[in-house]
């Protein structure tokens, strides 16, 4: 009844997505002072009841922060934190200038003093059109991804301390655990919909290494593929090199030592690109992967985590072949937690082994577990 509604009557399609328009300031009670004059209407996004920002009329159109993806397909899912609150990202996404406008298609609020719950979730741009969050990105044989991704704005402060300083120099602040969940089950959707491949589901800092630190090594990237099936990660039965090796077949048998050449060469397969600053990208898979969790780790120095979640990461997304072998979990040793990950682990420096921040990565040598 109502395509025929529309096909004899256009005007009331205008009519129905207007009628159950709401002010923004009534849908997020005590959140925006001064009114913004912004409508909303009430939407499923992909499993999660949120609000859609209607249009703005042709005399505010600046405030229509997005443009055509000219024809391009989506296969990317790019995810942010927005170093502001709920309240000043909406409006920096909606305001009525085109200078240096940003915005994304979708925002995602953590719990606030001013009452605002967290995992609400606003769609700012349609997925239809090209939201602007990503900037001048690259990932893969890919540039631009603006034309070809659904950006994802987490509420989160992002650090304390100067950007111009060293990493190990902030402090990040953690991810709310209802916006997590919110974003987890949207990303799914999203995925799914669109059959974004896992090694697409990448963060800000991964396709611009060399200016961008969100979503920061707090991002729970391991939450998301165990809870939600989004995005890439190494299961618990895949943290051996035996596992790795047996289950994907790789054709790059694993680094005999701490290579950055080598560890450069498996990061530039998997698909983040250079721009200039190799150890940008490093610092950046680091917070992804190898270090994601432990903003201590993100640091400069190559361990053995690190050779070892490139090398499985690029076995297992971009070069296996699937094997049917019985994947193995290593050797425990008595009285340890430990593992033997390595055929000889006192080829790597056995403090790096004590200092081992994945339980299974630690060698049978090392005598002191974190967990």
């Amino acid at each position: 009844m109502k395509i025929i509604l529309y096909i004899l009557f256009p005007s009331l399609l205008y009519l129905i997505t207007t009628t159950y328009a709401i002010p923004i300031t009534q849908a997020y009670p005590g959140v925006f002072s001064p009114d913004p004059q912004i409508d909303v209407t009430s939407t499923d996004i992909h499993g999660v009841m949120g609000y859609a920002i209607n249009p703005f009329p042709a005399n505010e159109s600046d405030r229509n922060h997005y443009d055509s993806r000219k024809g391009k397909t989506i296969k990317y899912l790019i995810m942010h934190f927005t170093e502001e609150n709920f309240t000043k990202t909406v409006n920096i996404f909606t305001n009525n200038s085109m200078v240096n406008p940003t915005s994304a298609h979708y925002v995602i609020t953590q719990k606030e003093i001013n009452n605002l719950a967290g995992g609400q979730v606003l769609r700012v741009v349609p997925e239809n059109l090209r939201a602007w969050h990503a900037g001048t990105s690259a990932w893969g044989n890919d540039t631009s991804l603006n034309y070809v991704s659904i950006g994802i704005e987490h509420v989160n402060l992002g650090f304390n301390g100067n950007v111009s300083l060293p990493e190990l120099n902030r402090t990040y602040f953690p991810y709310d655990p209802d916006e997590i969940k919110a974003s987890g089950i949207i990303s799914s959707g999203i995925v799914k919909q669109y059959g974004i491949l896992p090694q697409h589901v990448i963060g800000h800092e991964d396709v611009q290494p060399t200016w961008k630190p969100d979503p920061g090594p707090l991002f729970p990237w391991g939450k998301l593929y165990k809870d939600y099936g989004v995005g890439a990660w190494l299961d618990d039965d895949e943290m051996t090199v035996d596992a790795i090796t047996k289950k994907y077949n790789p054709p790059r048998p694993f680094p005999q030592n701490l290579d950055r050449d080598v560890l450069l060469a498996m990061l530039y397969n998997y698909g983040w690109r250079s721009a200039g600053d190799d150890s940008r990208v490093i610092l950046a898979f680091k917070k992804h992967f190898s270090a994601n969790q432990y903003p201590a780790y993100c640091d400069e120095i190559i361990r053995l985590e690190d050779m070892f979640w490139a090398w499985a990461l690029e076995a297992k997304y971009v070069t296996s072949t699937p094997t049917t072998a019985t994947p193995a979990t290593g050797s425990t040793v008595s009285g340890s937690t430990c593992v033997d990950a390595v055929p000889d682990c006192l080829q790597y420096n056995l403090n790096e082994c004590k200092n081992s921040i994945y339980k299974p990565m630690m060698c049978k040598y090392c005598k002191v577990s974190k967990f």
